[in-house]
């Protein structure tokens, strides 16, 4: 389920960029790239259950309307986390 690069943040190119903002589903690292976080951050939430998720075989995939949410719903609102 994890990688062995799990703790590396994933480096990307702009058209790569581009194109995740537009896709309606995401994998782990496209997730972790979106979020602005580690994947091993990403396999914590979705560990911990925090970050919703499904599989499609052994594959974890994000929508990304739920990572929109995710995003909405731990930001703050005074901008003091």
């Amino acid at each position: 389920m994890f990688s062995k690069e799990a703790g590396k943040t994933a480096e990307i190119s702009s058209e790569k960029l581009k194109n995740i903002y537009h896709k309606p589903v995401l994998n782990r690292e496209e997730a972790s790239i979106f979020l602005g976080v580690s994947i091993r951050h990403i396999d914590n939430l979705t560990r911990r259950m925090e970050l919703p998720f499904f599989k499609s075989g052994s594959r974890i995939l994000f929508k990304r309307s739920n990572l929109d949410k995710y995003i909405d719903s731990n930001s703050s609102e005074r901008g003091i986390a």
